[in-house]
């Protein structure tokens, strides 16, 4: 054996060992300048490996060095997003709430003005004058739900929505929603059949449930071609159930599940106005409340939209 005189055991072990810490002795010229044409083989894989290693280390550096920038700009980029995401939260909050106070005041004025004409013996008003006072009124009170709206999106995505519950009656809450509806329902030709034979009595807050039963009906009225709604109210189990149902337009089944997402709305709606948020609005509301609402739907067919209510 050539390499025995020489112990090259021990030298493979050093070079071995370098190499482990990061270091390496051989050169190119004590390669060639080795006798050993074994050893030579040898010294040259050792110094292959060094390179191979070296290589690898480098590039597991640079790797390292690009997934700390990645990384610190992801942070960047998130940060500046739930700023961004702040900012607009507190200008909803702030707009929704100064424009509250003109709107209701408005709100007021047109009523007084509505009244104090139709008592008016000496200065009767004209159908014209009553009907454009009346379209004024309906459009502030569109107004007036795109300001609550703009609070609730505030108030949702903060993670802020409270609830108020207390002993409430759905049955009354929905036959008051419906008598609110009366002028729009006259004047649309459109019938409400509601199904409600007997008092349904839960704990939820009156307001938001009063909130869920709005956006349903009035979701109805759009898209619903002036055909009769049906509403019922009923207890299923240990559930409170209330189904809105239409027989519009109707929802695509691959619609079905991406209308309750905010700023959404079914292709069917593209030809009437609003944000897209009422379902959106009214999911979080049910979700909070401990329940849910379902849809079912066919494009021409109609709409059944089912609130789910715990008892």
């Amino acid at each position: 054996m050539l390499w025995s005189s020489s112990n090259p055991t021990d030298r493979i072990l050093k070079h071995l060992a370098e190499i482990g810490a990061g270091q390496c002795t051989i050169t190119d010229d004590i390669v060639v300048a080795e006798p050993d044409p074994e050893m030579r083989q040898v010294l040259l894989g050792l110094l292959v490996l060094y390179e191979d290693l070296s290589y690898a280390s480098r590039q597991r550096d640079q790797s390292d060095a690009k997934l700390r920038e990645v990384a610190e700009e992801r942070t960047r980029l998130l940060e500046d997003r739930n700023r961004a995401i702040e900012a607009r939260d507190q200008f909803l909050a702030v707009a929704a709430h100064e424009l509250r106070t003109p709107i209701a005041t408005l709100t007021l004025l047109v009523d007084h003005l509505i009244t104090t004409l139709s008592r008016s013996a000496e200065n009767a008003p004209t159908d014209t004058a009553l009907e454009e006072l009346t379209l004024l009124k309906r459009q502030v009170h569109r107004l007036t739900a795109l300001v609550v709206q703009m609070l609730d999106v505030s108030l949702i995505t903060a993670g802020g929505l409270k609830l108020v519950p207390s002993r409430v009656d759905l049955r009354a809450v929905v036959r008051d929603v419906v008598h609110r509806f009366d002028l729009e329902l006259q004047q649309r030709r459109v019938t409400v059949v509601l199904d409600a034979p007997q008092p349904v009595s839960g704990t939820w807050d009156e307001g938001r449930v009063d909130q869920i039963v709005t956006n349903l009906l009035s979701n109805a009225l759009k898209y619903g071609a002036g055909r009769p709604i049906e509403i019922s109210v009923r207890t299923r189990g240990s559930q409170a159930v209330v189904v809105v149902h239409d027989h519009g337009v109707g929802i695509p089944a691959d619609e079905q599940e991406r209308i309750f997402g905010p700023f959404t709305r079914a292709t069917t709606a593209r030809y009437h106005a609003g944000l897209g948020l009422g379902l959106w609005i009214a999911q979080q509301i049910a979700r909070a409340s401990g329940g849910r609402i379902l849809v079912e739907s066919r494009p021409e067919k109609g709409s059944t939209f089912t609130v789910e209510l715990p008892l």
